[in-house]
């Protein structure tokens, strides 16, 4: 078992879990969270998240504004959390892009400059 959850994780249907980038959506505060999904756990009632991110207005140098995304635990030392079912209102696949400047965030493979700005 690790962190606190069984190595082989279902998807309701019997199957292996498959960890995707994802965003989650928080009840109380209304956050969106866009992260890798892990694992989702029935026995501890809660989702296994790695590298959570928000999305954040920007001031460019040009006065403009943009979003960027910031990590969400800022001064964890641990970059993976429990989120807990009953916390979370739903939880949706992330858009390309998005997914994509969080993935470079994250790696130190280098992706090409045009998928690298989220235009919303």
């Amino acid at each position: 078992m690790k962190d606190g959850l069984p190595k082989k994780n279902s998807n309701g249907a019997g199957e292996e879990f498959q960890s995707y980038k994802g965003v989650v959506h928080l009840k109380y505060t209304g956050m969106e969270l866009i992260t890798d999904i892990l694992a989702i756990s029935e026995e501890t009632r809660s989702v296994l998240v790695k590298n959570p991110c928000i999305l954040q207005p920007m001031a460019t140098e040009d006065g403009k504004s943009q979003m960027a995304l910031v990590p969400f635990l800022m001064t964890a030392k641990d970059d993976s959390i429990h989120l807990a079912l009953g916390d979370i209102l739903f939880i949706a696949e992330c858009r390309e892009d998005v997914a994509a400047q969080h993935t470079q965030m994250f790696s130190s493979i280098m992706m090409p400059k045009d998928t690298g700005k989220i235009i919303i």
